[in-house]
């Protein structure tokens, strides 16, 4: 057949026959059936017909588990050594305060706002590296004051940051 690849699961599903079912290992999570790394009996025709030319299983044999299990350890080892490392930086992000000026009018309104990325500017010079996007502001500082500020470190791991808006004239 022209045009359609092969695909080795497809190779391994097409000796089973009738309604039983086949073990497969999720690729990614799929509604309905599963979270990334399970492994499930499926269908056989549900399996060749949708989920492998998909790519979200491949077919459970012993060689197949044996390297997604290796693969499992080895992300697990990245997660926890992230993990620990998101920890180190919301305890050096704790009791930090951040000083900025801006141009204030009446009424302590600012003439623009302070924004997740001036935030994330400010603790890059306290040698606090975060990305704007784990600065989490509803909505940018429009007012002179102390604001408390969290920023989303890690997956569970935030931090306060305070935050003193004072006006420049």
């Amino acid at each position: 057949m022209a045009g359609i690849p092969y695909q080795p699961e497809l190779a391994l599903a097409r000796g089973r026959r009738g309604n039983q079912p086949m073990k497969v290992i999720l690729r990614r999570d799929v509604r309905g059936l599963g979270r990334e790394g399970e492994v499930k009996d499926v269908k056989n025709g549900y399996a060749r017909n949708f989920l492998i030319p998909t790519g979200a299983v491949q077919v459970a044999d012993a060689g197949a588990l044996k390297n997604w299990e290796r693969h499992r350890t080895e992300r697990e080892d990245r997660e926890k050594a992230l993990q620990s490392d998101a920890e180190a930086t919301a305890e050096k992000l704790r009791g930090v305060r951040l000083e900025i000026g801006v141009k204030a009018g009446e009424k302590n309104r600012l003439f623009g706002s302070v924004t997740n990325r001036e935030i994330a500017e400010l603790l890059a010079k306290e040698g606090i590296e975060v990305d704007r996007h784990q600065v989490a502001l509803k909505e940018p500082i429009k007012t002179v004051g102390e604001h408390r500020v969290t920023v989303h470190v890690f997956s569970g791991i935030d931090a306060t940051v305070l935050v003193d808006v004072t006006p420049l004239h």
